[in-house]
């Protein structure tokens, strides 16, 4: 049992044992003998996140794995903090579940974490997914609200102060469900378009409260690492990612804006981007569910 887990819900969770002996911890929803999609959830999230996808995913005939990162939800934490150090655990991951070839999909922050692994293993990769995707930072620092470029400016350029900043909202202790009910609460006000109507249903309410509670169950150090390891430079261009490329963005999101995802809708070579004038950064995911499993399933191999 993970420290701090004895007061949390036991939540659905499957495991395997990388070859450098450590834990990594997934969620598998969909169709059982479906065509296999590797989902990597966002900042602050969990494989919890795919259970939005559970229903489109076994109608497109798609059987989703969505794998928790080092340190986060049940998965051990891993030495080193590169972003292409991700794609080595989920190709041994794949050998052990007998996966050859298969499709990548990133929620928000996951979205380097599958471009990383279409970047490495491009004969694997059949397509890759970006939902509502995190830019990479020589983007993220020359464009969109002047606030949130300078926000990237300062994480790049002090990491001290960004380190000592994360801390402060990502503590080392586990959160109760309630604290991270209280605090998704105060987020959602600050939220756009269908974000808002998402937030209030309380189903999808409860589920965003477990998903993010369960993202911290070991504490907020992988989180916080986290942060800083995508402010940093990826170690490849996004311009040299060959893989298809699925783009899908919400018009409101407040969290990445649009402008962030038009820019690397131009900056990939192979890139279909889809925009939703009235979504959110969240309602995307689970809004276009079907229509984002489809479009997967029919590239697939």
């Amino acid at each position: 049992m993970i420290a701090g887990r004895a007061d949390l819900r036991a939540e659905p969770c499957s495991t395997l044992t990388l070859r450098d002996g450590r834990t990594l911890s997934y969620l598998e929803v969909g169709a059982p003998d479906g065509k296999p999609l590797f989902h990597f959830h966002g900042h602050g999230s969990s494989r919890l996140e795919a259970l939005v996808l559970a229903g489109a995913a076994r109608r497109a005939g798609i059987r989703v794995f969505a794998f928790d990162r080092p340190g986060i939800g049940r998965s051990d934490p891993a030495s080193g903090d590169r972003l292409l150090d991700w794609p080595e655990d989920v190709f041994d991951a794949a050998a052990r579940l007998g996966i050859d070839r298969f499709a990548v999909q990133g929620m928000s922050a996951g979205g380097p974490y599958a471009l990383a692994c279409a970047h490495v293993f491009p004969e694997r990769i059949t397509a890759c997914s970006l939902v509502s995707g995190m830019p990479p930072p020589e983007i993220a620092r020359h464009s969109g609200p002047v606030a949130r470029r300078l926000a990237w400016w300062i994480a790049t350029l002090f990491p001290n102060y960004l380190r000592r900043r994360l801390k402060r909202f990502q503590p080392d202790g586990v959160p109760t469900m309630e604290l991270v009910s209280a605090h998704i609460a105060l987020v959602r006000r600050w939220l756009g378009g269908d974000d808002l109507p998402l937030m209030r249903d309380p189903a999808m309410f409860d589920l965003f409260v477990r998903t993010v509670t369960e993202a911290a169950a070991q504490g907020g150090a992988a989180n916080r690492s986290e942060i800083e390891r995508l402010a940093r430079p990826w170690g490849f261009s996004i311009g040299d990612v060959s893989v298809p490329v699925l783009l899908w963005h919400g018009g409101q999101d407040r969290i990445l804006p649009i402008g962030y995802a038009r820019l690397m809708a131009r900056a990939l070579k192979a890139c279909a981007a889809t925009f939703y004038d009235e979504d959110g950064h969240f309602s995307v995911l689970v809004n276009h569910a079907d229509a984002l499993m489809a479009a997967l399933g029919t590239r697939i191999g």
